[in-house]
């Protein structure tokens, strides 16, 4: 099975955004951030990635930016799960993907530190904080067996700027 990780794109400012007095899960994308995303997807989309499912934060900086890649990779839904929100821990998000149905290709859009933490914990066993994402960044994990810490191999680990490159 690929796994596809993809931390969502920028966001308003925090601070600013709370202002408005709303709670910071509704902060949405900035304009700019839709922007760089639709290059970024169509990035993504010349890898010939094979993405059944595809599952989201319910984040709406997360939900919009499934819904940029959503359309770049023709898939017609996604899912929402509370299990990649930043409160969920990297064990419960192991957990949670050992008991999924297997498919070829899955993508879950999340955020950080959590989505690095993941990254590092599938592929070494144990988060060491060498490896951040990016706003944007996408990373792609191998298993030949079971999800697992440790188990993942890399495959690639792409910044947006170069997702954005490949849309050329």
């Amino acid at each position: 099975m690929d796994l596809l990780i993809i931390r969502h794109a920028p966001a308003e400012d925090r601070d600013h955004f709370a202002l408005t007095g709303q709670p910071d899960s509704l902060r949405p994308l900035t304009e700019r951030g839709v922007e760089r995303m639709q290059l970024a997807a169509r990035g993504l989309m010349t890898l010939a990635l094979s993405i059944e499912r595809m599952v989201a934060s319910p984040l709406t900086r997360a939900q919009q930016t499934a819904e940029v890649i959503a359309s770049a990779l023709e898939i017609r839904k996604f899912d929402t799960e509370a299990i990649l929100s930043p409160e969920a821990s990297t064990d419960q998000v192991i957990d949670w993907l050992r008991k999924q149905p297997r498919v070829d290709g899955m993508a879950l859009i999340g955020h950080e530190p959590n989505l690095s933490q993941l990254t590092e914990t599938l592929i070494h066993g144990r988060a060491n904080g060498n490896m951040p994402l990016k706003k944007g960044s996408a990373v792609l994990i191998r298993f030949s067996d079971a999800i697992a810490a440790g188990q993942g191999q890399l495959i690639w680990f792409l910044p947006p700027g170069v997702l954005r490159t490949l849309a050329d």
